[in-house]
């Protein structure tokens, strides 16, 4: 495995549904997708990576699945890939754009609109 994709969301006590989405990307795009998350879950970003590179990963890149430019995307996530960086200098880690502003998005915002009101009739 030269690439993997791993899909960093934030983390929740509730529920996680991380594995989902990464089954769902990597199924659309026939890509290596693995997930994690900043906090409250067991699959922390740092494992998934030693994960990815145990398994041969030459190339990593993290998909922050944020929709604000917040904090974590300003310090916290930069600081883990440094670290991650240093711990492994042999593999390339980039890590891509978080969701942010997309018009993909607001198709979404669209469907559930559409969703809502044909349950109210």
């Amino acid at each position: 495995m030269e690439n993997t994709i791993i899909l960093l969301g934030h983390g929740s006590r509730a529920s996680c549904h991380m594995p989902e989405v990464a089954e769902m990307v990597a199924e659309m795009g026939s890509v290596r997708v693995r997930y994690a998350c900043l906090q409250f879950c067991a699959h922390d970003l740092s494992s998934a990576v030693d994960e990815a590179v145990k398994d041969g990963a030459k190339k990593v890149i993290i998909i922050p699945y944020f929709l604000h430019l917040g904090n974590h995307m300003i310090k916290d996530i930069p600081a883990e890939i440094s670290a991650l960086r240093d711990k492994y200098p042999g593999v390339m880690i980039d890590l891509a754009e978080h969701l942010g502003v997309h018009p993909k998005l607001a198709e979404i915002v669209l469907e559930r609109i559409r969703e809502a009101s044909d349950a109210g009739r």
